[in-house]
């Protein structure tokens, strides 16, 4: 039974002002959540005294006087709940556990073939999940979320048609992990939750854009737009990999097709050409890695140009050349405020860099490009989990969630399927 009456729609499109505001400290005070969000002093107090209620705001210190007693502050209670969060990556993935605000309570990367299968892996990340779980208390949990290194129809949870995802085309995933935990399940694209950690980590406003692009294994991007990631009509947008960049190349991607972006510039094409040079005798860097690992990364190459090798550092920077030429056309047709990349070591190395700025800069138009910043993000190795949890938390703490759940006083309480709504 609801704790409470419903309220009207229009109250629970406050609370979730409200809510949203002193979540991102956008306003602390009862009187700058009055001036910020626009709505009068009655109707602030009734919604924080219903977020209080939830769990959900507190009390905290004093804020400034303007003249009078000086306003107490709110604070956001992220410890009032838990978010599983999972990025799986073509050979390794990241799993966490949140709190509401994306504070990661514990992270472990670990190698895992995604080529292995849904079920295989969903198995290994339940007993993860179980791991991160211990010492929590588990009625706390309010979502879970999944990231994939392929695209994801995001209204319905599955994967599609994944190029590099054997056994993962159209799997009822959200599904799976509903009946499972028994909370709402969101499952998006890993650029998409990289894109999303980035713009929280660094505090991206709402009126600015952003192309976050994972240069790992694979490439992709994310696409962040007035604070929202843009997936496009079946999740594919940002998939930049397959974008065939040569028309006269014959190298196969692993997607069938030849001249991919991916094919020629992704970690696993530098390794691929890594193996030929040493053959050839182009890098004695490479050479001692592959004589005593009997493999070579893509972290060995960022490591070979780190330490001037020659072959390592013209492959870094022809990868360098082949995305920002790309990127060049995304900023002319995008606009974006800045370039973010991440998603491997090669990425973060000045001399990609470097060459992916002056590409873009010198192909695209000076007006796309004029203000344009061109960085690597600033995220760390956890980005994309809690990009993850911010996802999740973001459509709960909205006013369609919020007036299906706040009734009955948490998430759980109500069925996972009346929560999944767009984010």
């Amino acid at each position: 039974m609801p704790r409470r009456p419903p309220t009207a729609v229009d109250q629970y499109e406050a609370l979730a002002t409200v809510l949203r505001l002193v979540r991102r400290n956008r306003a602390r005070t009862r009187p700058e959540l009055g001036a910020v969000a626009l709505l009068g002093r009655t109707v602030i107090s009734q919604r924080v005294e219903e977020a209080m209620e939830l769990g959900l705001l507190e009390d905290a210190d004093t804020g400034p006087s303007s003249g009078g007693r000086a306003p107490r502050r709110l604070r956001f209670r992220s410890e009032e709940g838990l978010v599983l969060s999972a990025v799986l990556g073509a050979a390794a993935l990241d799993v966490a556990v949140t709190d509401l605000d994306g504070g990661v309570l514990e992270h472990r990367h670990l190698e895992w073939p995604v080529a292995r299968g849904p079920e295989e892996t969903l198995d290994f990340l339940d007993g993860q999940f179980a791991g991160l779980l211990k010492g929590c208390d588990a009625a706390r949990l309010w979502a879970v979320v999944i990231g994939l290194p392929g695209p994801v129809e995001f209204a319905t949870g599955r994967p599609s048609q994944p190029p590099i995802m054997p056994g993962w085309d159209g799997y009822d995933l959200r599904g799976r992990l509903q009946d499972r935990y028994g909370v709402p399940a969101w499952i998006d694209n890993d650029a998409n939750l990289l894109a999303l950690g980035e713009a929280w980590t660094t505090g991206l406003d709402d009126d600015r854009h952003m192309i976050y692009v994972k240069a790992g294994t694979g490439i992709g991007a994310g696409i962040v737009s007035g604070g929202r990631i843009h997936r496009g009509s079946k999740g594919s947008a940002g998939d930049i990999g397959h974008a065939r960049v040569l028309e006269d190349s014959s190298v196969m991607c692993r997607c069938g097709r030849t001249g991919c972006l991916e094919a020629l510039a992704g970690g696993w094409a530098l390794a691929r050409d890594a193996v030929t040079a040493v053959h050839e005798g182009r890098s004695r860097f490479l050479a001692d890695i592959h004589r005593a690992a009997g493999e070579i990364t893509p972290a060995d190459i960022g490591l070979g140009a780190a330490a001037g090798d020659p072959w390592c550092l013209t492959a870094v920077a022809r990868a360098g050349e082949r995305i920002g030429s790309l990127m060049a056309a995304l900023v002319n047709f995008y606009n974006p405020d800045c370039l973010v990349f991440g998603g491997g070591a090669v990425t973060g190395a000045d001399t990609f860099l470097r060459v992916v700025d002056h590409t873009v800069r010198s192909r695209a138009l000076p007006l796309a490009s004029a203000d344009l910043i061109v960085r690597a993000s600033a995220a760390g190795e956890t980005g994309g989990v809690v990009g993850g949890a911010h996802l999740a938390v973001e459509a709960l703490l909205s006013a369609d969630a919020l007036a299906a759940w706040a009734p009955y006083g948490k998430p759980s309480a109500v069925e996972p399927a009346r929560l999944v709504g767009g984010a």
